[in-house]
């Protein structure tokens, strides 16, 4: 049995999707951030400084697996299921999709939030580099979405790493989706899957 440790954030959001667009079972345990519970030691016993999400798989003769972080846990599955990574030349391409996803956008979206929202002093150099790092990111989901329908030509852990942060640029308001076309046409697509759907919701 999986338990996937995880909150209510674009980060946690990619876990759940890839578990059930994979059609692994796994049960949930949300995160009490509020109460400070990635911050105890049992947590960080599985996950060293605290992120989300992470996973404990419990396997044969009692020893138990975890993987922390969204990147780990999206290739580790993917490649022992042998499912959404593609082979050949894409291979490259969904891993290259997949860093940009876990090293790029979700670090810039997640400070660009922190600076611009919930910072108690709003340092406009701080704003004003975190909208670029954003801005190079969706400029370069915009070129490849409009010559591929998919990240890696074919649906895979690339759209999934990246899916979560797009979704909610825009519920936030940001007008991204008016602004680039073939991202609104990519999210529109991969949010009409059942399965993130379904991931979405986690936890509920």
């Amino acid at each position: 049995m999986i338990t996937l440790y995880t909150f209510a954030t674009p980060n946690g959001h990619k876990a759940s999707i890839l578990f059930e667009e994979l059609g692994i079972p796994y049960r949930v345990h949300a995160l009490d951030l509020m109460g400070g519970e990635n911050k105890s030691p049992a947590y960080k016993a599985i996950s060293p400084i605290g992120k989300l999400p992470a996973v404990v798989e419990e396997l044969p003769g009692g020893a138990q697996r975890r993987l922390f972080g969204s990147g780990a846990i999206l290739l580790h599955y993917a490649q022992r299921t042998g499912r959404l990574l593609p082979d050949g030349d894409q291979k490259g391409e969904a891993l290259s999709w997949l860093m940009l996803g876990v090293s790029d956008l979700g670090p810039a979206a997640v400070d660009m939030f922190r600076f611009s929202v919930r910072a108690p002093e709003k340092i406009p150099y701080a704003i004003d580099l975190f909208k670029g790092e954003l801005v190079r990111c969706y400029d370069a989901l915009e070129q490849r979405l409009g010559a591929v329908e998919y990240l890696a030509e074919t649906y895979s852990i690339a759209d999934i790493a990246c899916y979560p942060f797009i979704a909610a640029a825009a519920v936030a308001g940001s007008g991204l989706l008016d602004r680039y076309p073939n991202i609104k046409r990519w999210h529109d697509t991969v949010g009409e899957r059942p399965a993130v759907k379904r991931g979405m919701a986690v936890p509920e």
